[in-house]
């Protein structure tokens, strides 16, 4: 016994569109390297505010009030750099997947991300100076150099 011929499939196939064009793979590593370093000033940030409040109540009684308002301060700078960091990945993200109705214009340099990306960055580095003004202040007692 035969077998019928296949029968050729008559569902005609219809390209897939959506609102942004694709992505070329040059815009792909843009958009994966500004997430990961924004992530990565995240995670430090997070991790600098929790090691410093954890261990803090061993030597904040002990130092300088000056000392203890540069953590203070650097507490609010990485604060700042979070909120900034969520905003940048917010931002990327709509950049991707614009609402309805926007052009999509797909990169990295919109104001929409380099505003939030850069008050990130520096409130991350004035975060990280005010560390090491705390440090600095907080050893001045036992370095004769202060």
């Amino acid at each position: 016994m035969t077998n019928p011929p296949a029968q050729p499939d008559t569902k005609a196939e219809t390209p897939q569109t959506s609102i942004a064009p694709a992505l070329d793979e040059a815009t792909k590593k843009a958009f994966d390297f500004a997430s990961e370093t924004t992530k990565q000033l995240l995670t430090l940030s997070t991790g600098i505010i929790a090691l410093t409040i954890t261990f803090s109540k061993d030597f904040v009684h002990q130092l300088p009030a000056m000392a203890v308002s540069f953590l203070v301060w650097a507490w609010l700078a990485y604060l700042l750099s979070i909120v900034f960091g969520i905003w940048t990945l917010m931002a990327l993200t709509g950049t991707l997947q614009p609402s309805s109705g926007e052009a999509a214009r797909l990169t990295i340099w919109g104001k929409n991300v380099t505003r939030p990306a850069s008050f990130q960055i520096l409130s991350f580095l004035a975060g990280l100076a005010l560390t090491i003004c705390f440090g600095i202040r907080s050893l001045c007692p036992l370095w004769p150099f202060c």
